[in-house]
């Protein structure tokens, strides 16, 4: 082999993965049988390819990587029991190293060793396969690198990867796990989020390093068709508060609206179904709250994306087994319970399940800012939720809510369409009753939200939290032109989304000046 610098090898791979790649216009309007585009995952390495299946009649998802002889797929395995073989012999040596170059020097050790005829573009290619397996997930790694991907999904043995596409929902790849590879990749999976799986314990909820979420289940005993797994990938950067808006997730008044509420303390609850972007919109509406307010997060999976400086990100802790008893867990009741102890202004909430939701409102009771997730689909089954097993709220606390926004996935429009279908205002409880009142509703006919008498049913418990009187008619309208101008200049970097709203509580006039 000719001589190759391995420094100059790995400069180059890390620029291909590092690089950003094009991202196609996707035209969603098309017809299915027009569909037909192939856009880069991993800079030259690895590419998406969606077509329309002249067999199945389906849109399928085709990864494409370098193409390996029988004989190259050999050499890979038998470079990497030798790199393993190497390791093992003398693992100290390679502790508090990067792994990428080791991979690198032990694969340029063994072509020189055995004297195998390759050039830059095999010697790269047969890196790319080794940091692929032995670094990252596998098949599945360039699925990691698709921004559209939402969600990677096996059902078995043998049986395509599904992957949910944002642009085209879900479709069928060309990945697939024999009985081997699964048994010994479910595995894997489990070991790359620091826990175990097995006969014993064939269930496991957890999080990928890359913050992405995963649920695996174990043996054909439990699901019969083989190892299954799911993964919801994390989004390295939230949709911000412009995005949502040009998306029609929402519209700049009820942005203006939500803004106001958060402004006056007001205790919200985003609900819906899963993955319907409550988390995306309790991220965007964080961004509203003043920046001299402490506000402390709690999370099972971090996913909040902040820029107040009096911010505390808490994360819940699995425990550990020591014999028979179980210890070390901390879980969102703890969190939340410790966290009024601190007296926050604001308490952020991934998602309220179970016991901790009784506290968040023994909070709001207190005099603290909640805001919140929680599945449910419509009032009624929110007041059910919350007044039954395992939260078991009384009915008459339910009250102290001031807002609950209900999102959906309005797949009539597109795959991944996101809408508020509907805000309701929450009033006082009188007569065994809780007054509520709808104020927004999305029209899923022609796709347009409507709106009546916002705030008009909380406003007096708004006004006394604020300690002034204020207009909240007039509020609304003051903050759409703000929102309106991050939109007409396409800002949407949430930091700098976020400095205009800190600018905007520290000088407004000068700010609605400058606007107009």
């Amino acid at each position: 082999m000719k001589y190759i610098k391995v420094e100059d090898v790995l400069k180059y791979f890390d620029e291909q993965i590092k690089k950003e790649n094009y991202i196609p216009e996707i035209n969603q309007d098309k017809e299915k049988s027009e569909i037909d585009i192939i856009y880069p995952l991993i800079g030259n390495f690895s590419y998406a390819h969606i077509y329309h299946d002249l067999i199945s009649e389906e849109i399928v998802y085709e990864l494409l990587e370098p193409e390996l002889s029988y004989e190259e797929k050999f050499l890979i395995e038998k470079i990497k029991k030798y790199i393993i073989d190497d390791i093992y012999k003398d693992p100290d040596k390679y502790l508090e190293k990067d792994h990428k170059t080791i991979l690198m020097k032990e694969l340029g050790n063994y072509i020189n060793k055995f004297k195998i005829e390759t050039d830059k573009n095999g010697f790269l290619k047969y890196y790319y396969y080794l940091w692929r397996d032995m670094l990252g997930l596998e098949k599945l790694e360039p699925l990691f690198y698709d921004i559209f991907i939402e969600d990677i999904s096996c059902d078995g043995y043998d049986i395509p990867i599904y992957v949910h596409h944002s642009k085209y929902g879900i479709l069928r790849s060309n990945i697939i796990f024999s009985r081997d590879e699964l048994d010994r990749f479910t595995i894997k999976l489990a070991q790359k989020t620091g826990k175990n799986i097995s006969y014993a314990e064939p269930l496991l909820d957890a999080t990928l390093p890359d913050g992405s979420r995963i649920n695996i289940t174990y043996t054909d005993e439990i699901t019969t068709k083989g190892p299954t797994f799911t993964i919801r990938k994390f989004k390295k950067q939230l949709l911000s508060l412009t995005d949502l808006i040009k998306d029609r997730t929402l519209d700049t008044k009820i942005a203006a609206y939500l803004w106001t509420l958060i402004e006056a303390r007001a205790n919200i609850l985003i609900s819906g179904s899963t993955s319907s972007g409550k988390t995306t919109l309790l991220n965007v509406i964080s961004q509203f709250i003043p920046p001299d307010a402490k506000v402390i997060s709690i999370e099972d999976t971090r996913e909040l994306q902040l820029y107040h400086d009096n911010w505390i990100p808490a994360t819940t802790r699995r425990g550990f087994n020591i014999g028979d008893r179980y210890y070390g867990e901390v879980n969102m009741y703890n969190l939340l319970a410790e966290s009024f102890r601190q007296n926050p202004d604001y308490v952020i909430v991934g998602e309220v399940r179970g016991e901790e939701a009784y506290v968040m409102f023994q909070g709001m009771a207190s005099g603290h800012a909640a805001l919140s997730t929680i599945h449910t689909d419509t009032w009624k089954s929110l007041i059910r939720r919350l007044t039954t097993p395992p939260i078991n709220l009384p009915v008459d606390q339910v009250a102290l809510l001031d807002a609950v926004i209900f999102m959906i996935r309005a797949r009539n429009i597109s795959p991944s369409a996101r809408r508020v279908r509907e805000a309701i205002e929450v009033g006082k409880y009188k007569n065994n009753e809780i007054e509520a009142k709808s104020v927004i509703r999305w029209d899923f006919s022609d796709d347009k939200f409507e709106t009546k008498d916002l705030g008009k049913t909380i406003e007096d418990e708004l006004r006394y939290r604020l300690g002034y009187k204020q207009d909240i008619e007039k509020s609304i309208k003051e903050k759409e032109k703000i929102i309106k101008y991050l939109l007409n200049k396409n800002i949407r970097d949430q930091k700098k989304i976020s400095n205009y709203i800190k600018l905007y509580y520290i000088d407004k006039d000068s700010l609605l000046s400058e606007i107009e």
